[in-house]
């Protein structure tokens, strides 16, 4: 025990809370091609593995569930989190498809995922030429949403703006922000992340984010994952709050957000 206590002293004290270690946290990554990725001949690895690789360095334990596991190009391969930690290659990510197809696609594939912890939506951007974003964006994730409260109830959902900072993405950016608003509860967090903070989209820029105006550079893939993570901890913190301390799904969300806390205070 003392060996323990010096060796993983951050670590360990959360982990104090249960008897044994927490269930894994199920993830559910849902989107277009800046969720699929894949594509060969660049780093197109997306901030799947960012994400990942963060979470697997601060001790919590999680998983990736989806019915997909390729990328865009066959045999495209993503790097292992760490040396013999392979990448977790599970998501709902479809390059090119619209929010309406993945509406589509999620009646048929959720029923097959185990129910998600926490869904991370990024959709719209192949919806930006649409006369009624209602119809085509708000609708679509409305449903989605609503069939993953089916699957768990206390789902975590983080709806993730458009990257850009001008164009079409200017007005769905409201009608997100408020259909999160309407949509949110304490037990079961809808939340926006704003992906477009400080985005750099100019391939040509300095220090830009994207390949193309469009598909994350690494650069991109780590600003993204920050931005996810720090909703997620925003999330987990007002769902812990609509819970009894004592009960066990409040002591699970303080001890994933006390190891998340851990890890950045040592950095």
């Amino acid at each position: 025990m003392k060996f323990l206590l010096k060796t993983f002293p951050l670590l360990l004290t959360p982990l104090l809370l249960f008897a044994e270690a927490p269930a894994p946290l199920r993830i559910l990554c849902i989107g277009d091609s800046i969720t699929h990725g894949g594509h060969r001949g660049r780093a197109e690895y997306t901030y799947r593995l960012p994400l990942a690789r963060t979470l697997h360095e601060q001790g919590i334990p999680f998983e990736m569930h989806g019915t997909q596991t390729e990328g865009l190009h066959p045999g495209f391969n993503w790097p292992d989190l760490a040396d013999g930690v392979p990448f977790p290659a599970r998501h709902e990510g479809y390059y090119a498809y619209t929010t309406d197809q993945l509406r589509h696609l999620m009646r048929e594939n959720l029923p097959k995922i185990p129910p998600p912890d926490v869904a991370l939506i990024h959709l719209g951007t192949n919806d930006q030429r649409s006369r009624d974003y209602q119809r085509s964006i708000i609708a679509p994730l409305e449903e989605i949403i609503a069939r993953l409260r089916e699957r768990n109830p206390n789902v975590i959902v983080l709806v993730g703006h458009l990257n850009f900072n001008e164009g079409p993405a200017l007005r769905i950016r409201p009608l997100k922000t408020e259909m999160a608003r309407k949509l949110n509860r304490p037990d079961s967090p809808v939340l926006t992340v704003p992906h477009y903070q400080g985005w750099i989209a100019n391939p040509q820029a300095s220090n830009p984010h994207t390949y193309d105006w469009l598909h994350p550079n690494p650069a991109g893939q780590e600003k993204m994952a920050h931005a996810w993570l720090q909703e997620l901890d925003r999330a987990m913190e007002m769902q812990a709050d609509a819970f009894e301390p004592e009960e066990d799904r409040a002591k699970r969300l303080r001890t994933f957000l006390e190891l998340r806390q851990n890890a950045q205070t040592e950095e």
